[in-house]
């Protein structure tokens, strides 16, 4: 009869830490009374780990250890683990800057006995080096269990990228590492997910996994937190996953701006074209959105208007500038302000949305509409009402050259604009060849919606 489980544990140049976690899982097994396998392998450490892991072998049955020749890369020393993981029926990859919490080796055995899962996930928790808590998954308060790895995903996401917190029958992990010669960031869990993928899935009830927030990839985060996450679908999430599924989990790790940083920093028409792609995803459109304004690049305004469109967000936003204007005709410009403000922000490239933003904002004597009001421009650079706005504006501002561009551009493509050739003569009067005293213009500060 087979051992149930096998800990897994890859390490290179981290001594300390996996002294700290050998000791850790020493107090563990006793306190389980239960025969577990723990298989160690050094990627040619020049710390001590290979004096340590020598010394430990002696002390602990439980426990082998083999080094290798030379530096495999984190990919191929996983690999290699799991094709020579003892002959149990769990593996549990662990890493080696991250801990079990106290007890939670036996309650995994016990789970693993009762729900007999392809893929067990631990809720766990983050913490600093000054053992102050950043951060945690969540943790549902009882076993939760998923017909699949797709249902599974659709309620933890990006949770179950952390390969400490899974547990997945030998035979499977190791079918799958075999299956996926993938250069993503993420192995690890393409490689749970498919050993997961007809379940059945199980999320333990309380956190058991204590995660380490030092990562040895910061220099490439731009990359794996960007590229290689939105990628996962393509390299093996697609099998049990919609792309509207998938696109919609993506908010659960571009949550609150996480990741907006890194998304900077690759070229925009990659994050174009995972919009286009996912357009679920209304955070990666913000962005978009974001990234595109601060660099003036209006190439991509047609991916945000399709990718509003594929999900209905053109109408939603529609609907909230009727409810913004009739807000505003029955005297509620606060109230106005948060619909336009709110379809802007469902649809960017809604121009009606910015110009009436425009509009409130003034009417509510808020100090700068500047941003509104460039935000129309760059949807339209042509755009009549939003000239007619910025040009008011710059009046407000002292810039008469600025105003007077804006007012003469309108003219030239459209003489009869009533609005502009209302400002021109109000402003200049002498350009606009007019007499203003048959003009009823309005203060060179107001504004006109769309």
């Amino acid at each position: 009869m087979s051992r149930l489980l096998s800990i897994c544990i890859p390490t290179y140049n981290r001594v300390g830490r996996l002294a700290k976690l050998l000791g850790r899982i020493a107090r563990e097994i006793e306190a389980a009374g239960e025969e577990v396998a723990v298989l160690v392998s050094d990627n040619a450490s020049d710390d001590g780990t290979e004096d340590l892991l020598s010394f430990a072998a002696v002390a602990h049955p439980w426990l082998t250890v083999h080094r290798q020749p030379e530096n495999l890369g984190a990919t191929a020393n996983i690999r290699w683990l799991m094709e020579h993981a003892p002959e149990t029926d769990y593996v549990w990859g662990f890493g080696d800057d991250d801990l079990m919490m106290e007890g939670s080796l036996r309650k995994v055995l016990k789970l693993l006995r009762d729900e007999r899962p392809a893929w067990l996930h631990l809720p766990h928790v983050f913490v600093n080096g000054d053992g102050t808590t950043a951060g945690s998954s969540p943790a549902p308060g009882a076993v939760r269990r998923y017909a699949t790895a797709g249902e599974m995903w659709r309620a933890q996401h990006q949770w179950l990228t952390f390969m400490s917190a899974s547990v997945a029958s030998r035979e499977g992990i190791l079918e799958a590492a075999r299956a996926i010669p993938t250069r993503n960031a993420y192995f690890p869990l393409l490689w749970l997910f498919r050993a997961g993928l007809d379940g059945p899935c199980v999320i333990a009830g309380e956190h058991l996994v204590q995660g380490s927030t030092e990562i040895s990839w910061a220099d490439r985060s731009h990359r794996i937190l960007t590229l290689d996450f939105t990628s996962l679908y393509d390299d093996g999430l697609h099998a049990g996953l919609s792309p509207e599924d998938f696109g919609a989990s993506l908010d659960g790790l571009y949550a609150d701006g996480f990741g907006f940083g890194q998304w900077t920093q690759v070229p925009i028409e990659r994050l174009a074209g995972v919009v286009d792609c996912f357009p679920q995803s209304s955070a990666l459109r913000d962005y978009l959105w974001r990234i595109a304004r601060s660099k003036g690049c209006r190439e991509v305004l047609p991916t945000l208007d399709a990718a509003a469109r594929v999900i209905g967000a053109d109408i939603e936003a529609d609907e909230l500038v009727r409810l913004g204007e009739a807000a505003f005709s029955a005297g509620d410009a606060t109230g106005a302000l948060e619909l336009f403000a709110r379809a802007t922000r469902r649809m960017p490239t809604n121009l009606h949305a910015w110009n009436d933003l425009v509009v409130v904002a003034h009417s509510l004597g808020m100090p700068d509409v500047h941003e509104p009001v460039e935000s129309a421009l760059f949807v339209d650079p042509d755009d009549g009402t939003a000239r007619v706005n910025r040009a008011a504006v710059r009046l407000q501002a002292g810039d008469r050259a600025g105003a007077h561009a804006d007012l003469a551009h309108v003219l030239e493509r459209d003489p009869e604009d009533r609005d502009a050739g209302r400002l021109m003569a109000l402003a200049f009067p002498q350009s606009a060849g007019a007499d203003t005293q048959d003009q009823t213009p309005a203060e060179p500060a107001a504004a006109r919606g769309g």
